[in-house]
């Protein structure tokens, strides 16, 4: 019973893998698989994957029709909105775009605008979430400090544990003091990080 089960999951995660299923091998118009696959911006090579997902089917992929219509999607994906797009996302430059016949004017140059892009607004993130961290921070410290006050003032402590609760309550205030002093540069570097990304996104109008 177990084996079964094992072989059925198998069964399911092999398929799941397969580009294609027996249906679309059989029936397959390889100058549109190539093309959708061209304006997906995958390698040639690519085509191995269907060649081997239609292999158990007795089927073999039309290598020349494949490649006329890859060329002609690559023409839908090889252009600067495509190009912005990826280096925003921190892809790299695609290289299928090399076969293009041309590549579309400007791809290069669009993809290093969305990669200068990609870095402001990672530069953003990470600048936020020093800053979340940051005020978290002096909320834990200002939650100590009022347990400490309300220590200090409650019934039943010894003169030593008042004094240990006046240290804690002494370095509590530096660390705040310290934490306060930090906080206004943090919150200008989130600012200009923010305007900096509000100009790039200005000046690249994709």
């Amino acid at each position: 019973m177990i084996f079964r089960v094992f072989v059925g999951i198998t069964a399911v995660v092999l398929s799941a893998c397969a580009t294609m299923n027996e249906n679309e091998c059989t029936a397959a118009n390889w100058q549109d698989i190539g093309y959708e696959d061209g304006a997906k911006g995958y390698e040639l090579s690519y085509l191995g994957n269907h060649r081997k997902a239609c292999a158990d089917y007795g089927v073999s992929p039309d290598f020349d029709r494949y490649k006329k219509g890859r060329l002609a999607g690559l023409q839908e994906y090889c252009v600067p909105a495509t190009a912005f797009s990826v280096g925003r996302s921190g892809g790299q430059l695609n290289l299928s775009c090399a076969d293009s016949q041309p590549p579309s004017p400007g791809f290069e140059l669009a993809w290093s605008q969305g990669r200068e892009l990609h870095r402001a607004e990672s530069q953003l993130r990470a600048s936020e979430a020093a800053l979340g961290s940051h005020l978290m921070l002096l909320d834990r410290l200002a939650e100590k400090i009022q347990k400490a006050e309300i220590m200090l003032v409650s019934d039943g402590l010894n003169k030593y544990q008042r004094k240990a609760v006046l240290t804690d309550l002494k370095q509590l205030g530096a660390d705040l003091l310290e934490v306060e002093y930090e906080l206004p540069m943090l919150e200008n570097q989130r600012l200009n990080d923010l305007d900096y990304v509000r100009e790039i996104r200005d000046r690249y109008n994709y």
